[in-house]
Formats: structure tokens, sequence, C-alpha cells
């Protein structure tokens, strides 16, 4: 036995006797050629061949630590498509120097067996893609084009036959498969940038589709692959050595990331199915909050604990993640939390000061910060990347983001001597250190529109490009603005609207654009918003745009509650309510924008046609037969709308809009379809005309210069305005 060399992993001492995660091997030389291993080892074999010879690998799955088990197979060519039996004990797979199956002991030789093939045995070649099934003694091989192919281990001819009719059926790229431990099927990833999960039938070489579970910017080759007994299959990827995990029995499986294990050009694997995954014996886990990754069901960040590599002094062996407030820390009366020192805290838009104690060999530190406090660590929240460490104290600096928000939250420190790791997931050495801290904000004052306690309202017409019956309340919305602003640069707006009224037949949405805003300048992930004071977790930031435009809804009906007899919602008489449907929205700015470069207040609010919803024949018409959806937005007069709109609709009907003079939304008279009113204004009720209850709008909305009858909404004829 020897240490592997392949990477700069933690090297471990033995004697005989060596540990790995919970699982203790013996390596006595006195054992007997080929007897069959303990039943059920936990370990997962990973078998290489760097030169011309196999090398085994034990590999400890929930660290990614690992042991060269022999370095010498005992032929001179790979061992691949590998599989452990459950049925008796040992390890088979195709030996390409003897052109057949291979079966291993504990002594980890090779000794071939002669097989009995048929006439398409005979010249498939050699395999790389191979198990052993769990519920009969045999070895199932696959190559692309060629079929699926089956060894009987209990026959001591070792008849090798094609399964019929799976020549036709296999056409997919893999480079390992793995027996489900319960349900009979096999399953594999296939290679690529997208990863699609199969399902296949050993009896028949007939697969399922089962969907896309990974995808990247290089591509994967998942050359071992194996379960644990809870349905959850390990994909080691040969170029990097990184261990994936996806449970296959859920509806839609997705692989994540679990551990940095060995890699290799030729990597091949072999696990019994019915093992656990052991924690290990000598491991440290983190102690944030559960919603991090801190346990080890969900796949909590750890590391094997060697003596070369530490952040600090201090590091303590756990069973098992201790989540705060209970943290190990608490519970044992030992703070092993003393690798990073933060002298400075952490203000928003300001550099903080860490000082990093690293003891041993240094290692490469990795760290976040939960700086949106969503429970969770991003990739923006990475605050240092792969940052090569040498032993003792390094100060660093990081900048706290203009988009944090400000209060308490979670820090992850992880060194290591793997270059850049995830927030969650195992790697063979180091340590993982978390740590509360408060994020502070001070000097920022708020700008509020119209003003910190009133509204202003919207009011549309939603006929364009048909003047209609022109009540304007089609569609009543009252919003506030506030801009949280310092050194004269807003860092974040936000939003609060309600719905007033809504006297149309026909679905709209509402969303806010943000002109002059680029939509990669706002911190989606950052962006915080409730309806009718409940948290939302999709985000408003809508796609496809250039400009930041936010999304409250797609249908407002969704949020309106008509009353007895009424067909609309407050545009009846008789028909008041004092409900409203309510938004509040935060939306943080990656880079703080000068106050004289944020559009003018109210910004750009507009409603849109409510996708898949009639919108009446004209506008159908218009949109070359298609339901408009978001190809039908109106605007504030003179606002221009956003790129999902579509132009076709400028200059049609009553529309008299010239984009090349800046004139949008308005009929030939000056007349629009939105208006705002910097006041909570009483609308018309349902068929009564703007210019007819408000009789002084019709000079102001002719006068270019909005001069003339400035306060025109001040003039209402009561009997024609919707009251409570």
């Amino acid at each position: 036995m020897k240490l592997v060399t392949l990477s700069p992993l933690t090297r471990y001492p033995f004697s005989g006797l060596f540990t790995l995660g919970a699982l203790t091997l013996s390596l006595s030389q006195s054992a007997q050629a080929n007897e069959p291993f303990e039943a059920c080892p936990h370990e997962a074999f990973i078998i290489q061949t760097p030169a011309s010879k196999p090398i085994t690998y034990g590999v400890d799955l929930g660290t990614g630590s690992y042991l060269t088990l022999s370095d010498n197979m005992g032929i001179n060519g790979a061992l691949n498509g590998t599989g452990f039996s459950f049925n008796d004990n040992y390890l088979y797979g195709w030996d390409y120097e003897h052109q057949t199956i291979g079966k291993v002991g504990n002594d980890y030789q090779i000794i071939p067996l002669t097989l009995s093939k048929d006439a398409a045995s005979a010249t498939a070649g050699n395999f790389f893609v191979g198990d052993v099934a769990l519920a009969e003694n045999a070895w199932y091989g696959y190559r692309k084009n060629t079929g699926l192919f089956r060894v009987d281990l209990d026959d001591q001819n070792y008849p090798m036959t094609l399964i019929p009719g799976s020549k036709s059926l296999a056409s997919f790229n893999i480079t390992d498969f793995a027996f489900h431990p319960t349900n009979g099927f096999l399953y594999a990833v296939t290679n690529g940038k997208e990863g699609r999960l199969i399902k296949i039938d050993p009896s028949t070489g007939g697969f399922d589709d089962l969907g896309l579970v990974i995808s990247g910017n290089s591509n994967f080759t998942f050359g071992a692959q194996f379960f644990d007994p809870q349905g959850n299959l390990y994909l080691s990827n040969n170029g990097t050595g990184n261990v994936y995990k996806l449970n296959v029995e859920q509806s839609e499986p997705q692989a994540e990331l679990f551990s940095y294990g060995p890699s290799s050009t030729s990597n091949d694997g072999a696990r019994c199915a019915l093992a656990e995954v052991p924690v290990g014996d000598a491991v440290d886990f983190g102690d944030a909050p559960a919603s991090y990754g801190t346990v080890m069901a969900n796949n909590g960040a750890r590391h094997g604990i060697v003596e070369s590599l530490r952040l600090g002094e201090l590091n303590d062996n756990e069973a098992d993640g201790s989540p705060a407030p209970l943290s190990d820390d608490s519970s044992d009366g030992v703070d092993d939390e003393d690798g990073i020192s933060m002298p400075t805290g952490f203000e928003i838009g300001e550099d903080a000061i860490l000082l990093v104690t690293t003891s041993g060999q240094g290692g490469f530190l990795n760290a976040w910060i939960d700086w949106a406090q969503d429970g969770k660590f991003d990739e923006e929240d990475r605050i240092i990347s792969a940052k090569a460490m040498s032993s003792g104290v390094q100060t660093l600096l990081i900048n706290v983001p203009n988009w944090a928000k400000p209060g308490e939250t979670w820090s992850r420190f992880r060194l290591s001597s793997v270059a850049d790791i995830l927030p969650t997931g195992g790697v063979s050495d180091g340590e993982v250190e978390d740590y509360p801290i408060t994020v502070t904000e001070t000097g920022v004052t708020m700008t509020y529109y119209p003003s910190s306690s009133g509204f202003t309202t919207l009011a549309y017409e939603d006929l364009y490009p048909d003047q209609g019956d022109f009540d304007m309340n089609d569609v009543v919305m009252q919003l506030r603005i506030t801009q949280f602003v310092k050194n004269n640069q807003v860092r974040r707006i936000g939003f609060n609207a309600q719905l007033v009224a809504m006297g149309a037949w026909y679905h709209n949405g509402f969303a806010i654009q943000l002109p002059g805003v680029e939509r990669n300048n706002v911190q989606e992930s950052a962006i915080d918003w409730t309806l009718q004071g409940v948290k939302q977790t999709q985000s408003p930031l809508e796609v496809g745009q250039t400009n930041a435009v936010l999304k409250f809804t797609d249908d407002l009906w969704q949020h309106a509650t008509r009353g007895n007899g009424c067909e609309y919602f407050r545009t009846e008489p008789g028909c008041g309510t004092s409900y409203r449907a309510t938004w509040q929205m935060t939306v943080p700015f990656v880079n703080a924008i000068d106050e004289e470069q944020m559009p003018e207040f109210p910004y750009d609010p507009f409603i849109f046609a409510t996708p898949n919803t009639d919108h009446g024949l004209a506008a159908k018409n218009i949109n070359g037969g298609k339901e408009p959806g978001r190809a039908l937005e109106i605007h504030l007069k003179n606002h221009a709308p956003t790129d999902l709109f579509n132009p076709a609709f400028l200059g049609q009907r009553d529309d008299a809009s010239n984009p090349s003079a800046g004139q949008y939304f308005q009929d030939k008279n000056g007349m629009s379809w939105a208006i705002e009113v910097p006041d909570t204004w009483q609308h018309p009720v349902e068929k009564q005309r703007l210019d007819g209850s408000y009789q002084e709008f019709v000079d102001f909305a002719a006068d270019a210069t909005g001069t003339t009858n400035p306060y025109w909404y001040l003039a209402a004829i009561e009997a024609l305005i919707f009251e409570d």
C-alpha cells in the first residue's frame, strides 16, 4: 500500500490498518489470494489506469478523502466497467488485457474468467460501462451502438449474451451505470455539458430519459457512478474528481456537488449499493443555522481533520453539524472558531478588514457572507475565492457591497488544499468556521415621492389603441416611492403600491420600468418584496429587458374582490369596499446611482395585457392574429415602452404616437391612455368620461407644457366621481 500522489489532498499514515471514514480496512499480507471482501463494505472503489497497470483507491464519499488500496492489480491493461457483487462480495469488471471479465477479491488482484461468448459478444470489443446486479449474480455491460450484455457469474461457464433487441436502443452516451438498490433498474447520467438521467431496464435494454440533472460550461465525464440505500446516485467526474449526488426517486432530481475526490481521465467505480455513506471518524462541520448547509443530511460543509491544515489553532471533531443556536461550541464548551478576526465591522459600501490565521501548510481560503440575509450562501455572497494562504496571520480587505442588507447575518470560511470549493459539500482536509456578523448602515437619508405618508394615483384606460369610454378607471393604482440616498447616490429604491379600482373586463398586469437603469445593475437576489404582507420568492425583475423592469403581477384581477351585485372593483355606485391589495418592494442596486441620473418620479409605471387572455379583436389583429399579452403595454404620456412591447401598436387607430419626437401613448388632441395624479385622487364612476368628470382636464391635456390647469384633478363634478 502507498499514499495517493495524484493531487495535493490529505495524506494519511498507516501501519497495516487504516481508517477510511467510519470503515477500517485490513491489508494484512497474510490474507489468502482472492478471498471475498467483508460483506457490503462502505467505501467506494475507484479504479484508475494512469499507465498500463490499474490502481485501486478507496474513497470516503463523505469528504472525498482517499487512499491507495493497490498500486498493481496484476494485469497490463485497464479494468473497467466494474461493479460490486452483493451476492458473493467480489468486484467484477472488464479486463482489457484478456478481453474478459476479471474477478477481484480482497487482495486486489485480477483473476481473468473464461467466458462463453455468443456471436454478438465475441465481436463487441472492450467495455467501460458495467455493474453487477443485486437481485442476481450477473454482470451487465454496455457499449453505445452495440448493445447491453449479460454475464452469469454463478454459471461456471460464464455465458456472455447480448440482451435481445438492445442494440437498436443503445444510443445514449455514458461511461458508467449503476444498479438501484431496490427496484432492479440501471441508472446513468450522460456525459457532456448537459447531463441527463437515464433509467434502463436490464431485461430489454429499453430506457427512459428522466430529464436534465446537471449542466455546466465544460464537459462532464462521469466515469464512476454508484448508489447508496436511499436511492442517491453518486457521480464522479473524471476531469475534476468532483463527486455529485442526486436522488433518482425525486420527481425532478438535480445533482449537487457532494465532495471533492480523486481525478483521472480513466476513472471507473464500484460500490455496494446497500451500504450507508458514513460521516467519518475525524470530520469538522460548520455551525451556522441549518439553512446554510450545515448538517450531513443537507450536504453540510465538512472537512477531514488533519494537523497540517487548520484555521487558527483549534479544530474539533463532530459526528454531524450542530446548527446555531445549538452549535457544538455551545454544547461542548470548546470554541474552535479561532481563525478569523474582524476588527473593523461591516459597514455597507465600505471596506472591511479580516485577520486570517492559518496553521500548517497554508492551503486555499474561500469565504462567504450572506449579504441578502436570505438564509443561504449564494455565489454573489462569495467574498474570498481560492486565496492562497501561507502559515501565520494575513490581513485581507473585502468590500461590503452597496446592496447588502443591514442587520444580523452569517459568514462561512473554508480552508482546504482544494483551491475552488463551494459553501457546502465535503473536502478531505482543512477546516470550516462559521461566524455570526452584523452589517451596519449609517448616513443614509430617504427621499419620498409624493410624500412619506401619501400616494400618487395612476389611472389607465385599457382599450388602447382605441380611446374607448375614457372613464380612466380600468386600472387605478396608488404608488409611493422611496429612494435611499448616501453621499448623493441612490443605493436602493422602495415601492409601496396598492390596487384602488378596476373597471375593466380585460385582464391586465402591472409593472414599473426604470428608464436608463440597466437591468444588470439591479441585485436580483437581494430584491425583497411582499404581496399582502406575504414574502414572495420568485424574482420580479423581468427577463429580456435592457432597462430594469419590475413586474408586480401578471393579472390584477387575481387580487381584486367584487362586491355583491358588482361587475367591477370599486367603480360602480354602491360597490365600495375598504379592501386593497398591497405590494411592498425594496430593490437594491449593484452600483449606486447619482441622484441626478435617476429617472424622474414616478419612473415609468405601466399596465400590460395579461398573457393568454383576450384583449379585443383590434389588439389581436395588430399583433399578427395572436393575443397580445406582454406585447401590449400602456404607459404614461410620452413614456417609451419596454423591449417587450410590439411597436406595431404605435400610430394605430386612435393612437398618434411619434417616437422620433418622443411622443407616445396620446391621441391627436394630446389625450393619453394613462395619467398620474399626485394625490389620493377620486376616479370617475363607470362609463363617465374623465373629461366630463373633470372638465379642466381637456385644456390641461392639450397643453404640452403642462402649465394650463395643473390642478385640474381638484375640480370634480361630484355626481360623476366614485366615492366609498
